[in-house]
């Protein structure tokens, strides 16, 4: 199927509606009828409100907003009054997803619209797109201004028909439906919520049937790797990106990946080696996640600065998180930890449709890139937040492009940790992840007789001073 149009499909707008101009219509204004969106899930209040046109700042720690105070976008870094031009361009060419309505029911659920509960799952769909973004084009890239330009992009055709609500395994990966599909497999049904931990591996799996489809493909996917434990392994990431033509010499004569006999899981040493045998290089580029939680009911605010300085590092793509019962998809912060920014969606608009098309002579179905569409999916009503109003549950968001990418992320928070002292980690990194199916027979002698020995001591030392009190 073409997804880049032809010239039998080319439409002209009399009037072509600049991307800087755009503007929400009116049956998905920020004023909604009472009961259109309403739901637990998510409610407005005055802390809700947009204010990015008006960053009330109020700043924390060292920065000040005259000096070196910045806003860090998705590794963009802007004066927050000298660059704010730009960085409005920047924050305007973001894609943006958000509830629909009247999209192909969901069976046998009869769910045609996911307002109130599908918002992790449209803040996934953001970032992923981010990635897509990163992955085929570059971080300053620009969707075409007019609407007619953009209809005719073969990039933006593209990342309509991935992203367009209809199920589907050969065009509309990352549909709506093919992400609640995939929820299934982690006991998530339709209308259940969900949290930036599950729609992580979510993420993983739809890229991986993505991947199979090559014959579409001009450049090799990408691979995603989630670090569920809070820590990032280097040998798990390192078996995931080499699985192409590399592999076989990444082997061993077992047919297993190169790394050091098995070794009890609590035996640091082995692990915490130093050198790490050579490797082939990546095939592919990597979509790192690394769910976390950062504090247990409410956000830590020990680690506002922390994370606000991930949104400086090149290979961000952002953060999946939110508010308590309403996620958001976050891509940059200042970089004090006063606010973050972020695309909100939970505004209801109208699902896409097919339209029938001549290509070559025949009649085909295609995502319709009306103007309806194209508009929908791009906002200038970013939102600005307190960090210490997040959620704690949030999940991190870098792409590499190699590996050097991967330990430039490594080197910057070490680097930053040293500058910070006071500031706890996000995340940890370890050269070799735990073989908890090692042989621990040996290793649990040594503990026993250690301990036996120490018992031995001990009861000694009582002994000793029993007689001594008796005499």
């Amino acid at each position: 199927m073409n997804l880049f149009g032809s010239n039998s499909t080319k439409r002209f707008d009399q009037n072509e509606t600049e991307l800087d101009d755009i503007r929400v219509l009116s049956f998905v204004s920020r004023e909604r009828e009472p009961g259109f969106d309403d739901c637990p899930e998510y409610s407005y209040d005055s802390d809700n409100e947009n204010t990015s046109q008006n960053d009330c700042h109020e700043t924390h720690g060292s920065d000040d907003a005259h000096g070196s105070l910045q806003a860090y976008i998705l590794g963009k870094k802007y004066h927050p009054v000298h660059d704010y031009t730009l960085r409005r361009e920047d924050e305007i060419s973001l894609f943006w997803f958000t509830y629909r309505c009247d999209f192909p029911e969901i069976k046998p659920y009869r769910i045609q619209s996911d307002a109130g509960w599908g918002c992790m799952l449209r803040s996934a769909q953001m970032m992923l797109c981010q990635v897509l973004r990163l992955h085929y084009k570059s971080r300053t890239w620009r969707p075409p201004k007019s609407l007619a330009a953009r209809r005719q992009d073969p990039f933006v055709s593209r990342l309509m028909t991935w992203f367009a609500d209809f199920p589907s395994t050969t065009e509309c990966f990352y549909s709506f439906q093919n992400m609640v599909a995939a929820g299934l497999n982690y006991d998530k049904l339709p209308g259940e919520w969900y949290g930036p931990g599950t729609v992580s591996f979510v993420i993983r799996d739809l890229v991986a049937i993505h991947d199979q489809q090559r014959q579409e493909l001009d450049k090799t996917l990408f691979r995603v790797h989630v670090a569920s434990q809070g820590t990032v392994y280097r040998d798990e990431v390192r078996r995931l990106m080499i699985q192409g033509a590399n592999t076989a010499a990444a082997l061993t004569k077992g047919g297993t990946a190169s790394r050091p006999g098995a070794a009890h899981p609590l035996d640091h040493a082995a692990w915490e080696e130093d050198h790490l045998e050579k490797v082939p290089d990546w095939d592919t580029a990597l979509l790192l996640l690394i769910p976390l939680r950062l504090g247990l009911k409410t956000f830590n605010l020990d680690y506002v600065r922390a994370l606000a300085h991930t949104f400086s590092l090149p290979q961000s793509v952002g953060v999946l998180g939110g508010r308590p019962r309403g996620a958001r998809y976050f891509y940059g912060a200042f970089s004090d930890g006063s606010k973050i920014f972020g695309l909100d969606p939970h505004t209801v608009q109208a699902a896409p449709q097919r339209a029938s098309v001549s290509i070559n002579g025949e009649l085909s179905s295609m995502i319709d890139l009306s103007d309806e569409n194209l508009r929908s999916i791009h906002t200038a009503y970013p939102e600005s937040i307190s960090l210490e109003k997040m959620d704690p549950s949030i999940t991190l968001g870098f792409y590499c492009e190699n590996e050097r990418d991967l330990q430039f992320i490594f080197e910057s928070v070490q680097q930053w940790k040293t500058e910070n002292p006071g500031s706890p980690e996000l995340f940890t990194t370890a050269n070799y992840s735990p073989d908890y199916a090692a042989n621990i027979s040996s290793t649990m002698k040594k503990i026993m007789l250690s301990s036996s020995s120490l018992l031995d001591t001990e009861e000694d030392q009582i002994s000793d001073e029993d007689d001594y009190v008796m005499l």
